[in-house]
Formats: C-alpha cells, structure tokens, sequence
C-alpha cells in the first residue's frame, strides 16, 4: 500500500475559506500502538505533514517585528505606515515565519470574538490576508489578488488603482484587517519595465494607504527593482525591520543552537505509529545532517524531516539519520512492504 493512499484536501493560504484549519488545531495527534496496520499509519503520516508551524529563532523574530510594526502603524500621528521585509533564499523558512505569525494572531483575534470568525450575520472577520505576486503581474494584479482573497466579485472592468485601494481602505476596518502578506513580492520589480514601475507605485500606495502591517516576502530584494527608484527608495525606508531569514550559524559542539532546537522541536512534534519506534532527530549526527543535507535553509530541512518521518512510518524503522540518508534529494517512498 502506497503512503498516499487516501487522497485529502490540500490546505492554501491563498484561500480564506481554509484559514480556519490552518490557524485552529484540528489536528489531533494519534497514539502509537504495537498492532501497527495501514489506518493507523495513515493516521500518523496525515498529521506529521499537518503538524503547522514550528517556533524557530526567525517566527519569533518576525513576530516581534511587526509588533512593532502594529505599534508604530496604529500610533502614527502623520499616517506614515511601517511595514516588514523578509528577504532570503528559497526555502529558508520566510513563509513559514510571517504565516506563523499571521496564524498566531488570528487564533487570537478569533478567540475573542465570541462567534464563528464567518458567521453570516457579521462581516466576515480577516485579520490577515495573504497573496502571492503572480506571474507576469500587472498594474492591477495585486490589488484584485488581495480582493480576491476577501472573496468579493471584481469591481466594474474600468476600476483603476485609486479605486481598489479606496474600497479596501473602507473595507478594512469592517473585516478587521492587521495586516497584508505579499510572497514572492521581488517578482515586482524582475522586468524592469513600464508594468514593474507601475506596480512598484501600487505597492507604495498599499503600504501606505492600508490601515494594515504590510509584510513582504522575496528573495534577492537587492537586485530586485521593486526597491529601486523613487517608490522602491520609500518602500525601503518605511521597513520597520529588514529580517534575512534562515542565516544560522552551523551547529557548534560548545553550544545549543538553532539547528539543535529545530532537531527538538521536530522530535516534539513528529509522531510514528509503532510503540517502541523513537524519533531521534537531536542526535549530532541528526542535526549535522539536517543542515548540511539541507544547504543550511531551514524550511528545506522541515520539509524533509516530514519525508524522513513519512518514509519511517511505511517502512517501520526510526526517525533517525537513516531515515534522512534514504529520503534526502527526494528519494521516492514507494510501496511499504
């Protein structure tokens, strides 16, 4: 029997309608047993790739930053706006850092509401939008993207910038928006033409027309002209915090690090379904292989943790570094035999 046996429903940010699975904790954790049979190993494989975010130095880093961020943007006496830069390499765990913190203070704004976050007889409660630049965006393409992820059809085909941003601005307060995610936000500025000037205009008038944190997500932000030119230079001095996500130093031998709390916190959270099978992902030689095995980006080393424990619970062994050697470079499961 193959581990993707039974087919779920993928979980998208993009989508609000999946945002309360993916900031609850409908995720119950299964109990190991020695009468191991495919149900419960399917059960396990389910929830390690469900466990959600894992606290690193960079969520709790990011999370400070746009408190702050929050403080400054709600107490500005000049309607100046602070927003939030995460730049670094792909899979180094940016995503994963501002959509911990996005999840993280949803869970508590829903918490007070004391209603179903879309109760029907309320404006729908979205205090965080998340959106990806698409490719070969457009003048208009972010904005109908944040518009779009509220869920509301399309303003009239003439609708230019200034009315987009005039009808999230009344909107906002009404949905109770903190704040604005934009991923892949370097894709702005990759043409360096007419379009990306425009759209770079756009993201200035985002972050200082939104009554939101606006945090945005890219990599190679220096070479990007999304902060080149007049609009890019304001985009820059407005960031609250330039954060470069996932530059750890390598594990030491004298100290705990961040590798060596990533390697706890994955032998936390990741479960297998036999009684007697350990999780030993805090060893030296787990933690060495993790960074190495992933280039030193974190969110790679996440995810293949989660492949290692998927190729442990179907072949019945350890979560070990065997289990990360017969998995790195995306070594197929196959069938568990």
């Amino acid at each position: 029997m193959k581990a993707n046996a039974t087919a779920a429903q993928r979980l998208m940010p993009q989508n609000i309608d999946d945002w309360p699975k993916l900031v609850g904790s409908d995720n119950p954790r299964p109990q190991p047993s020695e009468n191991v049979n495919d149900e419960l190993r399917h059960q396990v494989d389910a929830y390690n790739q469900r466990i959600g975010t894992i606290s690193t130095r960079d969520t709790r880093t990011v999370i400070e930053a746009v408190r702050r961020a929050h403080f400054e943007n709600d107490h500005s006496a000049y309607g100046s706006a602070t927003c939030v830069i995460l730049s670094g390499p792909p899979l180094s765990g940016k995503t994963h850092a501002a959509l911990t913190c996005a999840f993280s203070e949803t869970r508590d704004i829903w918490g007070r509401l004391g209603r179903a976050p879309d109760d029907p007889k309320f404006d729908r409660s979205i205090p965080w939008i998340y959106v990806e630049v698409p490719k070969q965006a457009r003048e208009l393409s972010l904005l109908k993207a944040i518009w779009t992820f509220i869920g509301l059809p399309p303003l009239p085909p003439r609708a230019t910038a200034s009315d987009y941003l005039e009808a999230l601005r009344k909107l906002a307060p009404a949905i109770g928006l903190r704040g604005v995610i934009i991923d892949d936000s370097h894709g702005i500025g990759e043409r360096q033409n007419e379009h990306s000037r425009l759209l770079a205009d756009i993201l200035k008038s985002i972050i200082t027309g939104l009554p939101a944190t606006i945090v945005l997500i890219g990599t190679g932000f220096d070479e990007s002209g999304v902060l080149r030119g007049s609009a890019g230079d304001q985009v820059r001095l407005r960031s609250a915090r330039w954060i470069d996500v996932g530059k750890w130093p390598p594990p030491s031998q004298r100290s705990i690090g961040d590798w060596e709390l990533l390697g706890h916190s994955l032998s936390e959270r990741l479960v297998l379904p036999r009684a007697t099978a350990t999780v030993r992902l805090t060893t030296r030689g787990a933690v060495h292989a993790l960074h190495e095995g992933s280039c030193g980006r974190p969110g790679l080393a996440v995810e293949w943790a989660k492949r290692a424990a998927s190729y442990a619970v179907w072949h019945d062994t350890d979560l070990d570094v065997a289990a990360l050697e017969a998995t790195h470079a995306g070594t197929p499961l196959g069938d568990a035999s």
